[in-house]
Formats: structure tokens, C-alpha cells, sequence
């Protein structure tokens, strides 16, 4: 591979690398085009130059977002589709295959959940929703559509304040927002009648989320109110893999600019969330509980471009 083309492919996948306000399945949905572009432009290539093109941008793109399991999913399905293909027609065909199943696997999954999420919404009342997930905005828009009424309350989700595209996301569709900021969470949450979040990643220690979320299902608890995670089953991940969150630690410029020398600054992005904590986890599968994630726990091949390595002590 060249250096050029290494460099092509770092800038493809540089907008999802850096997107700090998109949701999960929603990355995984442009991470569908950056694919698309690499066979296109690379059509009159042998398929070994598109497969080791491929196989850098999957890289990439699952270590630039280590907690974003679609993602991770989307790149191993594909990775393992084009394995055998013997030219780059044959290539583009099987890899354009996986991206066409798994986008409608990410749509009708979505609608499945919205629907389920209806009945869990009380007609009415205020609903809380945090950080961005765009699985929770199709529910609620859903709901709204069909005639429920409800009005929302979010916050920031500092640093990256996603929770104000949230918002505008909900405005635009017709529902009453409140937002605010994070730390004043608890002056609204007490009003509301259900919660709702949305998740990157699950295994059986929990889901990881924005992080927040955490303090979000302690005060949930505390206050009595249900809080859903609302995710599909391609976010279930092996639980070596679901600590990879760990590793997406962002420069703390972010959180403060201008820090005085001295102070040191923590920008991780996400926390995990145990199960015992929500009300019930919303798939398409149905509203699963703690005791029904082991069964859904699946048994996927990983390609070997995307093992995880040992850590070395």
C-alpha cells in the first residue's frame, strides 16, 4: 500500500474518527459509505490492493471508536465477506452485499424498537432522554407521529454537547423540549415518568454509554423512575471487547481550554452501566431483563485484522 493511499484512507475515516455527537448505529450508517467509496474509486485495482485498503479503514475505524459496537460489527462482516473474493468485481459485489443487509438490519431493527418503546411511554407526561442515540430518537419521533403526546427533557452532555443536537432533533419533529445543563439534572428528572438512553455496546457486565450515564441510572434508581436502554442486538459484543471503551480517552483541551499548569484534566467519553441499574433493556428482540442477556450473548467469528491483542505486562 502506498503512502498515499494510507493517507486517503486516514482521511475517509477521519469525520467518524473525530464525530463526538453521533450516535452509534448512525456512524455504522456512514462508515457504509466510506466502504462504498473505497471499492469505487479503487475499481480498476487488484483485489488484494481494495482488500488491504478495506482492511486499513476497518482498523481505523474500530480503534478510533473502540466503543461503538455496530461499527465494529459492520467492519468484521465485511472484512470476512470479501475474504475469498478472487477479483475486484467479485469484491465489490460481496461487500456491497454485507453493507446493503446490514443497512436494513440497522433500519428495521430501529423501527422494531420504536415500536416497542411506545407502551413505555405514558401519554402526557415528561419523558427524560440523555446524550445522543439516534435509536432513541426514532422511538420518540415514532410516538409522537402516531399521536402520543409527551414533552422531553435533556441536557448538554458535556463535553461534546450532543444533548443539544438531541434537542433540536425532537424540536424539529414536533415534541416540547426542556433542556438544560448536566448538573442540573436533578431539578427535572424528579418530574419525569420514564427515562430513556441509548447504548453503544453491551456484554453481561452492563452497557457502556456516554458517560453520565452512570450517574443518570443511580439517580433513576434513587428517584423511582424507569430507565430503558434502548439498543439493537448488533451492539452485543464478547466481554473482552466490551472494555475497549476504556481506551477513548479525549485531549482535555476539550473540557478546559486554558487549564492552569498544574491541574490535570479527565476527558474519558463513556462509563458502563450494570444491568441491575435499568428498568429493562429495549431490542427488538422484545424488552429484555438481566437475567435474558446471557442467552442473547452471540457466538460471532472475529477476522483477524480485528482480534484484540494481548496486553503485555
Amino acid at each position: 500500500m502506498s503512502k498515499s493511499d494510507a493517507e486517503w484512507i486516514s482521511e475517509l475515516v477521519a469525520p467518524i474518527k473525530e464525530d463526538l455527537l453521533s450516535g452509534a448505529a448512525e456512524l455504522a450508517l456512514r462508515a457504509i459509505v466510506v466502504f462504498q467509496t473505497i471499492f469505487t474509486e479503487k475499481a480498476k485495482e487488484t483485489p488484494e490492493v481494495v482488500r488491504g485498503l478495506i482492511q486499513q479503514a476497518s482498523k481505523e475505524l474500530v480503534s478510533g471508536q473502540p466503543a461503538m459496537a455496530p461499527l465494529f460489527h459492520l467492519c468484521n462482516k465485511v472484512l470476512i465477506a470479501i475474504d475469498d473474493a478472487s477479483t475486484t468485481q467479485e469484491l465489490s459485489e460481496k461487500c456491497q452485499k454485507t453493507l446493503d443487509d446490514y443497512e436494513k438490519m440497522l433500519c428495521e431493527s430501529a423501527a422494531t424498537i420504536a415500536d416497542a418503546a411506545y407502551d413505555l411511554i405514558e401519554p402526557g407526561s415528561l419523558v427524560f432522554a440523555y446524550s445522543f442515540s439516534s435509536t432513541v430518537v426514532s422511538a420518540l419521533l415514532n410516538a409522537r407521529a402516531r399521536g402520543r403526546y409527551f414533552r422531553v427533557a435533556c441536557t448538554e452532555a458535556r463535553p461534546s454537547m450532543e444533548g443539544r443536537k438531541l434537542a433540536a432533533r425532537f424540536a424539529s419533529g414536533g415534541i416540547e423540549v426542556i433542556h438544560t445543563f448536566d448538573n442540573a439534572m436533578s431539578l427535572i428528572l424528579p418530574n419525569c415518568a420514564t427515562a430513556f438512553m441509548g447504548c453503544d455496546c453491551i456484554a453481561r457486565p452492563g452497557v457502556v454509554n456516554k458517560v453520565g450515564s452512570w450517574m443518570l441510572a443511580v439517580a433513576c434508581r434513587e428517584l423511582k423512575v424507569p430507565l430503558y436502554a434502548l439498543s439493537g442486538s448488533e451492539k452485543f459484543v464478547g466481554d473482552e471487547r466490551l472494555f475497549e471503551f476504556e481506551s477513548h480517552d479525549r485531549p482535555g483541551e476539550e473540557v478546559w481550554s486554558d487549564a492552569p499548569k498544574g491541574v490535570s484534566l479527565l476527558n474519558h467519553q463513556f462509563d458502563l452501566v450494570p444491568f441491575d441499574l435499568l428498568s429493562g433493556l429495549v431490542t427488538e428482540t422484545g424488552v429484555l431483563r438481566e437475567a435474558d442477556i446471557e442467552a442473547q450473548m452471540r457466538k460471532y467469528k472475529v477476522h483477524e485484522a480485528l482480534k484484540l491483542q494481548p496486553v503485555a505486562f
